[in-house]
């Protein structure tokens, strides 16, 4: 069990087994196949059928990963990534799973001692994503149905992002910020599949968005730009102790931020380090831009970008 997270388990009760305890930690995939960490000899469990993933310190979500039969929260089927409570019952199959959150987790996480407590280095893949132009549209277009209009667009975000097992940490302004925790530094191509996927899905979703846009206000169009980093953050409250947030701060995200930024200058829809697309799955491409300054930053980044598919490069 990780030694920041004390209490966080899984309790199996199947009928005719003994109960099972299995720690957490920061990843607990779920399935059939042997290769996760928690394997369910149960025919009616997909290979990969659910996982538990970290989200912020003492917090927990369950998602299910595209399970045959359906993966089962409180007596109701899960039809989107939830976050756990201390006792909650997961059914997959025959068996079910009982989550146990200490009290010592759950105090940790809500702990708030000066400016910026129980920060904790997570290696993370940042996605930020941005509204070109946001600020000249939002002067000239009519306030409420423009203001309603992003409102759609941020929820749309969100459930692409999510269904990617991305968590998103905030939205700034026309900005949004998530990540994706990689439990596994040494072996990150499934998270990294995952952002990379979402800003392609994201990317498309805002051609639609556009298409939209310019029939409600012909003449204007709307694109986004989306940086994605991966490293070092630092991940847990940060504020004053009346006014917390758990949130991710370091050099990864300041460079996500920075590269979203670089989207509109190099003319590119999707801009990311080089450690992204060395470690893409298969079915990937990307074009070398290399190395790129960035503001606040000593050295250089070396950057390429995401090549998507014709109908969504010239929209983006």
């Amino acid at each position: 069990m990780s030694k920041a997270e004390p209490g966080a388990r899984l309790n199996l009760q199947c009928e005719g087994k003994p109960d099972q305890d299995v720690e957490v930690g920061d990843l607990l995939t779920i399935g059939r196949s042997q290769s996760n960490r928690f394997v369910l000899d149960d025919h009616r469990a997909s290979r990969r059928h659910a996982e538990i993933r970290l989200i912020a310190p003492g917090r927990y979500r369950l998602a299910d990963l595209g399970s045959a039969n359906g993966t089962w929260l409180n007596h109701r089927r899960l039809t989107a990534p939830c976050e756990l409570q201390n006792g909650d019952l997961i059914q997959i199959g025959a068996s079910t799973l009982r989550f146990e959150c200490s009290a010592a987790a759950v105090a940790e996480a809500s702990c708030s001692v000066g400016t910026a407590t129980q920060l904790l280095e997570k290696y993370v893949i940042m996605l930020v994503t941005d509204i070109r132009n946001y600020t000249r549209m939002s002067e000239a277009l009519p306030r409420e149905k423009f203001s309603k209009f992003v409102k759609e667009w941020f929820k749309a975000c969100g459930r692409l992002i999510e269904a990617r097992q991305g968590t998103i940490d905030k939205f700034i302004g026309d900005a949004v910020m998530c990540y994706w925790l990689v439990p596994d530094p040494g072996n990150p191509e499934r998270e990294v599949g995952s952002a990379l996927t979402a800003a392609g899905e994201l990317i498309g979703a805002a051609a639609s968005f556009s298409d939209r846009l310019s029939g409600i206000f012909p003449g204007y169009s709307f694109h986004i730009g989306i940086g994605v980093s991966m490293g070092n953050a630092l991940m847990g409250n940060v504020g004053t102790a009346s006014n917390q947030s758990i949130t991710l701060v370091g050099d990864c995200v300041n460079v996500a931020f920075r590269l979203e930024s670089l989207t509109k200058e190099k003319n590119r829809a999707v801009i990311v380090t080089s450690n992204i697309a060395e470690c893409a799955p298969a079915g990937y491409t990307f074009v070398d831009l290399g190395p790129a300054e960035v503001k606040g930053r000593k050295n250089p980044v070396a950057i390429s970008s995401l090549e998507l598919e014709p109908s969504r490069a010239a929209r983006a």
